[in-house]
């Protein structure tokens, strides 16, 4: 049995918006396709935007940063927004290297980011 690395979504809605909880690793596609559908489900049922906690994801490469990149373009032509909040040092560095962390917006925590959806 080869050892794959582990990611995880727990969906939790609220009176806001989902919280989409990202945990362990992002880092392929297939591990995404829960993640893209979830997201296309509330979009289809009029809900734009969303949260992604990600206070328990521990890494992060480069396909997952094009998965949120995917994430927030469906929800922003959707009229809605994906607000990330409780990031980890090292997923953070990730975006500021790469400059995104001006480009999404980013809370400390869901309460913050659930009251950013409400604004």
């Amino acid at each position: 049995m080869s050892e794959r690395p582990t990611f995880d979504l727990q969906v939790n809605p609220t009176d806001t918006c989902p919280v989409l909880k990202l945990q362990g690793r992002l880092m392929d596609q297939q591990q995404a396709d829960r993640l893209l559908a979830t997201l296309d489900d509330g979009l289809a049922g009029g809900q734009h935007s969303v949260v992604l906690d990600m206070s328990e994801l521990q890494y992060m490469n480069s396909t997952g940063l094009n998965i949120l990149i995917n994430v927030l373009t469906r929800t922003r032509n959707a009229g809605g927004d994906a607000i990330i909040s409780g990031l980890s040092p090292s997923v953070r560095q990730l975006f500021v290297v790469t400059k995104l962390d001006s480009v999404f917006t980013i809370t400390g925590g869901v309460d913050e980011a659930l009251a950013k959806v409400k604004a």
